[in-house]
C-alpha cells in the first residue's frame, strides 16, 4: 500500500479485527502485527527496517513502525521494455511521492518473426542490436538522473520493472560510480505498458511501499490484500 495510506490501513485492520493488537518485531527488517481475534499480518517496506533492529518477538508501538515506513527515502527507478525506458529519482514519504528527476528514452525493437534461414538471423541480430542501444541509453539516463545532485543525496532503495533481462543487462553497465545501486535494497514494480511518463506518475506511489501479507487466521497461507 502507499506509504500515505499505512497508518489509515492500520486502523481500519484494528476496526475490523477487534482492536489494534499486537505488534512485534518480526526479523529481517518485518513487523507482526496479530490481533484479537487471531487474523494477523506481516509487514515489509523496501529500503526500511520497520523492526528498527529489534529481536523477532519483542514488542514494537505503531507509531515506531509508522515513523520508520514513512522516513523519506531516495529510490532509483528503472523502467525498461522494449518499448522504451525511464530513469527518476524518486522521494518517498509520507506525504506521498515526489520525482525529483527524471529521463524518458522511446524505442522501437522489432518484434519476432517467423521468417526462416538467413534472413531470420540478420533480423535476430538487428532486434539484438536494438535492444542494446535501448540499454545503453537508460544506462547513460542513470549516469545523470541517480547523480548525487540538488540535495537530493545517493538513493538508497531501488526499484524495477519491466522486461527482467532488459534491466538485469542495465544494472550490469551501470558505470563503477553508480555500481551501488545495483546492490540497494530492490522493489519490483509491475509495469504493463511502454514506460512513459505517465506510467511512472501512476507507479510514483507504489515506491517503496508497504506490503501486508494478511492471515485471517495465524498460521494459514497468507494472502495479500
Amino acid at each position: 500500500m502507499p506509504l500515505a495510506r499505512f497508518e489509515g490501513w492500520l486502523e481500519r485492520f484494528a476496526a475490523s479485527h477487534g482492536g489494534p493488537g499486537r505488534l512485534v518485531a518480526g526479523g529481517g527488517g518485518s513487523a507482526l502485527l496479530r490481533a484479537p481475534d487471531g487474523a494477523g499480518a506481516r509487514l515489509s517496506c523496501p529500503g526500511a527496517d520497520l523492526d528498527g533492529g529489534r529481536p523477532a518477538g519483542e514488542a514494537l508501538a505503531a507509531e515506531e513502525v509508522v515513523a520508520r515506513a514513512v522516513v523519506p527515502r531516495a529510490a532509483a527507478v528503472l523502467l525498461l521494455r522494449r518499448g522504451g525506458a525511464v530513469v527518476a529519482l524518486v522521494r518517498t514519504g509520507a506525504a506521498g511521492p515526489e520525482v525529483l528527476s527524471s529521463r524518458v528514452r522511446t524505442a522501437r525493437v522489432q518484434s519476432r518473426t517467423a521468417a526462416g534461414g538467413w534472413s531470420q538471423q540478420r533480423f535476430a541480430r538487428r532486434r539484438a542490436g536494438q535492444a542494446e542501444g535501448l540499454v545503453r541509453d537508460a544506462v547513460a539516463a542513470a549516469s545523470r538522473v541517480w547523480a548525487p545532485a540538488g540535495g537530493a543525496g545517493r538513493p538508497d532503495l531501488l526499484a524495477v520493472g519491466g522486461d527482467r533481462p532488459l534491466v538485469e543487462r542495465a544494472l550490469e553497465l551501470l558505470p563503477a560510480a553508480l555500481a551501488h545501486v545495483a546492490a540497494l535494497p530492490r522493489q519490483d514494480l509491475d509495469v504493463r505498458a511502454d514506460p512513459r511518463r505517465r506510467v511512472l506518475d501512476a507507479l510514483a506511489p507504489d515506491v517503496g511501499a508497504v506490503r501486508a501479507e494478511v492471515r485471517d487466521a495465524w498460521g494459514v497461507p497468507p494472502s495479500s490484500p
